[in-house]
């Protein structure tokens, strides 16, 4: 009898340590999958992290022969209509909401069962913290998709990760500080459009350029309103942020920008490479672009250090991470929305399966979270005190992953990996590791103190007179506010006057589906 009790105790402290004990118990289960924009080759005889995942998950990834995620939308949809998506797969969730909308209604995607969820801590924790996924959990009462964030810690990006690279030797030559508002940016850009900051004697300079005010409207959360999408104030009214009044005096600061020549009079037909490229030549001094840790990386050593390969590039560019509206304005960014893009499951794969493919996800948020740097003791190391090194070779150089493991895509089903680009204790980068995470931290603690929530229920409204309301072009508008030359103000009402037949029916639907919700 003791030595029953024993082994029934023997067995509960093993089930309770090892809630996420792996499930492979000899048998290996093939699941067909579609990763992000990079398909991978599965072979565990010729790739040992296919082969670790073999081993220890009794997984075989298969990948589909349609790359979905890399395809358009319309060629998902009808793969899911004919029963023929992947078991695992990428999905925009909120760029193709119709992924929510028409695949959870229509059983075109599978329900994660609630007693799979539970087995998994790390799992259930990130599925009830996540605003999106609680969201959806409302709306259909199930989870039916694991969220895929650009950072597994949501501490790092608070806020979007958009930015404006400036000449920061530019400022000292002119006796300028960084730019805190919009105000500041536009004396900013007239500086460097008009008094000669490269010193060259020649007036051959000019402000900003950059990808458009697709991005540039990000910033336009300085009014303390979302300008991309929704918003509802404290009397419980709902609006489209970009048509807001508060969003005059920006394209006021915007329109002196473009009178004086201090902004790239082609900004709004500006590609984000043709940006990059004319910041690069030294002519422009602001250029607007994606600005996470990884993107810093590449502006710096990829398009300006390679441009200017006599300089250390971090010696000649800052970072704005936010912006206020006029002098003493608190900056503010747009905050980040965590699950544009998720993991969702086919209908006909197995409980079984579905169970396997829980405990890698698990894994990879907890004891795996490295395996996208490669294999532990082999591509990199872990110290005592926690730092992760890059193990090189005689030369010097780290192992190309892609290349030495055709399967990695499969390990990033957790995130984007900019975790791994920002976190301090990582070594990441063969160049500028330092200065690229010391930057990004510096610009996340600005934009990262107030960001404006937007309200994301309206994008998963499935409605004409919702969906519809996109087709009023209102980056185009603001163009031709900026561009124009009626007062900002009275263009805006005439703006606002025609936006009326998308968002005034648009404004009703998002209200009385809100009501029914409980938004």
């Amino acid at each position: 009898m003791k030595l029953w009790k024993l082994f029934t105790l023997i067995i509960a402290l093993v089930l309770c340590v090892s809630a996420t004990a792996l499930a492979y118990d000899g048998e290996i289960l093939d699941i067909t999958a579609d990763s992000d924009d990079d398909p991978f080759t599965w072979d565990p005889a010729t790739d040992e992290m296919a082969k670790y995942i073999q081993d220890n998950f009794g997984i075989n990834f298969i990948q589909s022969e349609t790359n979905y995620y890399n395809n358009d939308f319309t060629v998902t949809q009808l793969a899911a209509n004919e029963g023929k998506l992947p078991e695992v797969f990428t999905a925009d969730i909120l760029y193709y909401t119709q992924e929510i909308t028409q695949f959870i209604p229509e059983e075109l995607v599978a329900e994660i069962p609630q007693e799979l969820i539970d087995k998994y801590p790390l799992t259930k924790e990130r599925l009830e913290n996540d605003a999106v996924s609680q969201l959806v959990y409302n709306m259909y009462g199930g989870y039916y998709f694991l969220p895929k964030p650009d950072s597994a810690d949501p501490s790092i990006y608070k806020a979007e990760r958009k930015g404006l690279f400036i000449r920061k030797d530019w400022l000292a030559k002119l006796g300028l500080e960084m730019p805190q508002t919009w105000e500041e940016l536009y004396e900013v850009c007239h500086a460097f459009t008009y008094n000669d900051p490269d010193g060259n004697g020649v007036n051959d300079t000019y402000g900003l350029t950059g990808d458009g005010l697709g991005t540039l409207r990000y910033f336009f959360a300085s009014t303390g309103v979302s300008n991309r999408y929704w918003n509802k104030d404290a009397d419980g009214n709902w609006f489209f942020g970009a048509l807001d009044d508060r969003n005059i005096e920006v394209l006021q600061w915007l329109r002196k920008m473009y009178e004086d020549g201090s902004i790239d009079p082609d900004f709004a037909a500006t590609s984000w490479k043709e940006g990059l490229q004319k910041f690069s030549s030294n002519t422009f001094g602001v250029c607007v672009r994606n600005a996470d840790a990884d993107w810093i990386n590449s502006v710096m050593t990829k398009y300006y250090g390679a441009a200017n390969p006599d300089c250390n590039p971090f010696d000649r560019i800052g970072l704005i991470g936010a912006l206020g509206t006029n002098k003493g304005d608190q900056p503010h960014m747009e905050a980040y929305i965590s699950c544009m893009v998720a993991v969702q499951f086919a209908p006909e794969i197995t409980e079984e399966k579905m169970d396997r493919f829980l405990q890698f996800y698990e894994y990879l948020l907890g004891e795996g979270k490295y395996m996208r740097m490669g294999l532990k003791d082999v591509d990199y190391t872990i110290d005592e005190a926690g730092n992760v090194k890059l193990i090189r070779d005689e030369n010097g150089n780290a192992s190309v992953l892609a290349t030495k493991y055709p399967c990695i895509p499969v390990t990033h089903w957790t995130s984007w990996g900019f975790e791994m680009q920002a976190l301090p204790n990582v070594e990441y980068y063969d160049k500028y590791n330092d200065e690229v995470k010391s930057l990004n931290a510096e610009v996340c603690a600005i934009r990262n103190v107030d960001p404006v929530y937007p309200e994301v229920g309206p994008m998963l409204i499935d409605d004409d007179a919702v969906t519809d309301a996109s087709a009023f072009n209102i980056t185009s508008e603001y163009w031709l506010i900026i561009s124009g030359t009626e007062p900002v103000a009275d263009m805006f009402a005439d703006m606002k006057a025609r936006a009326e037949a998308y968002y005034g029916p648009a404004t009703e639907k998002v209200t009385e589906v809100a009501a029914g919700y409980g938004w």
